[in-house]
């Protein structure tokens, strides 16, 4: 049936996993992209669970050979990042996030992103520790039926964000803190790279493909230099 179809259609390519992703876009060219390995395989089981059950088009890139199986097994879409086809790589998971097996991943992933975006999908890139509870893609798209409930005169009206090529979370989670704040940590407090969002307009593709290149290989003396994680390669760019 269907979920033959989409597991048999998986082959561990990026383009396999986007066509599987494709049917819960609904003509919007916007996706979910995550990663994950095997080890953090309830991680995983879960983000994919609560985004079908949102509805929401998501893709991740697995980082090991045993998370695409997971993932293909359960009809998740997936693909074998560059990671999960080198031999003898191992992601340590430090919080330090400055060991070489972790600047590998940073780079391996910015590097997906901006393929992603390249092909002409908006992408909210996402930690696979977010609980999604609805479809972020009618607010992040500003569809019709997104305005009707964020429209301008709301809130939270979605046509800022509608508007922004690359748009970041920050640590401070709190929307209703942050209007009462005037954004104020927003402007000056510490960017989360755990929520991305880089639409495929000139100025995100090229956002994208220059936060990869100065994770991967930054100018030497240049502010990126010595950073040790996308994220703080993501806050200088902002800075």
């Amino acid at each position: 049936g269907e979920y033959c179809e989409r597991v048999m259609g998986l082959d561990g390519t990026l383009e396999a996993a986007l066509d599987a992703a494709a049917p819960a876009m609904r003509g919007l060219r916007f996706v979910l992209l995550t990663f994950g390995n095997a080890a953090f395989s309830e991680l995983l089981r879960n983000f994919c669970a609560h985004a079908r059950r949102a509805g929401a088009a998501h893709v991740v890139g697995a980082v090991d050979v045993g998370a695409f199986e997971l993932l293909r097994e359960s009809g998740s879409p997936c693909y074998k990042t560059p990671l999960a086809l080198a031999t003898g790589y191992s992601l340590d998971g430090a919080n330090s996030h400055s060991s070489g097996s972790w600047k590998a991943f940073a780079a391996m992933r910015t590097g997906e992103v901006a393929r992603v975006v390249a092909t002409g999908l908006d992408v909210l890139h996402i930690d696979t520790d977010v609980v999604l509870l609805r479809d972020p893609a009618p607010f992040c798209m500003c569809t019709a039926a997104a305005r009707a409930e964020f429209g301008d005169a709301s809130r939270f009206p979605c046509s800022a964000l509608r508007a922004a090529d690359v748009a970041v979370s920050s640590d401070n989670m709190g929307p209703s803190r942050s209007v009462a704040g005037g954004a104020a940590y927003h402007g000056a407090g510490t960017f989360n790279s755990g929520i991305l969002l880089f639409r495929a307009t000139a100025a995100g593709r090229r956002f994208a493909a220059q936060w990869h290149r100065n994770v991967a290989s930054p100018e030497r003396g240049s502010r990126f230099w010595g950073k040790t994680s996308d994220q703080q390669v993501s806050a200088a760019r902002g800075a």
